[in-house]
């Protein structure tokens, strides 16, 4: 009977730290923007996109940067990003939508 019950504890204690791990897991920080490439400055890595309010927004990519596409003034493009601790909105993915989608 004691063999059974330091499994069940082992078992509940393994279970419940699982748990608590899933919890404590970040949560994903990224955000969305779909708009218009209005400018490419690619020695800084970075593109500006007209956003459907009318303003624009300015993303900077690095290497771990997805781009699907060739980013073109006049592109229209969706952007998965973060905001990072300077401030800039870092690139996760950038798509660019062909035809109507």
């Amino acid at each position: 009977m004691s063999r059974s019950l330091a499994r069940v504890t082992v078992f509940c204690l393994g279970f419940f730290a699982a748990a608590a791990l899933v919890r404590a897991a970040p949560a994903d920080r990224s955000l969305t923007a779909t708009g218009t490439i209005t400018k490419i400055q690619a020695s800084e890595r970075a593109v500006t996109v007209a956003l459907a309010d009318g303003s624009e927004a300015r993303f900077v990519w690095n290497g771990d940067t997805k781009i699907g596409g060739v980013l073109s003034p006049g592109a229209k493009v969706t952007v998965r990003y973060e905001v990072g601790t300077d401030g800039r909105n870092l690139a996760l993915q950038i798509s660019i939508n062909r035809g109507g989608t």
